[in-house]
């Protein structure tokens, strides 16, 4: 196992290498994302949960519609059903976002409860590739936020989904930038080699 992981860091280094440029660029425009949900976390909670109620009710309504091409009535009718849910869930946020910040917050929670023990089993996964401790640290952020967003329910769920999301998008936005510069430095040839040619 750890010998097959080892074959995979010069593919994974190449990967991240190759594609430097736009990951610095998703960085740099990460931070400046995660920097404005966290000066104005209301405004992001409330944006959040109405961007997710729009999106409930349009996969609502597109799986209303998309039912009807099953062939078996059982699946028209379980299908149907599911549709009616996600768009009467969309209708509901967008009716009472108060409480669809509540909601939300609590499943946010939980994401980034486990992305951050995701990212934490692939920081391990891929280590000694350069850049590794980076992921490390950004998985551990993101429990963090996880556990902190749980913390701070119910009474600062509105201000708590966008200052915390605004971090995790900050933290994720650094972590790019810092892991592309790390692939950068292991790859450019030695000072020595450069003089040379």
């Amino acid at each position: 196992m750890a010998t097959i992981i080892q074959d995979d860091l010069p593919d994974f280094e190449a990967n991240i290498s190759s594609s430097r440029g736009w990951m610095i660029a998703t960085g740099i425009i990460m931070i400046l994302a995660g920097t404005g949900a966290i000066v104005f976390p209301l405004i992001t909670s409330f944006g959040v949960a109405i961007c997710v109620a729009i999106l409930l009710a349009i996969a609502g309504f597109v799986q209303i519609i998309h039912a009807f091409s099953y062939p078996s009535w059982g699946k028209i009718l379980l299908a149907l059903l599911v549709g009616i849910l996600w768009l009467f869930a969309g209708i509901v946020l967008l009716a009472r976002p108060m409480e669809g910040v509540l909601v939300l917050t609590i499943f946010v929670a939980a994401a980034f409860l486990a992305e951050g023990i995701l990212k934490t089993i692939f920081a391990f996964k891929i280590r000694p590739a350069t850049g590794w401790g980076w992921r490390l640290f950004n998985g551990i952020a993101a429990a963090t936020v996880g556990i902190l967003l749980w913390w701070q329910l119910p009474s600062s769920a509105l201000w708590a989904l966008g200052l915390l999301a605004g971090i995790n998008i900050l933290i994720s936005g650094w972590t790019l930038v810092m892991l592309a510069s790390a692939i950068g430095k292991s790859t450019e040839p030695p000072a020595a080699a450069k003089s040379m040619s």
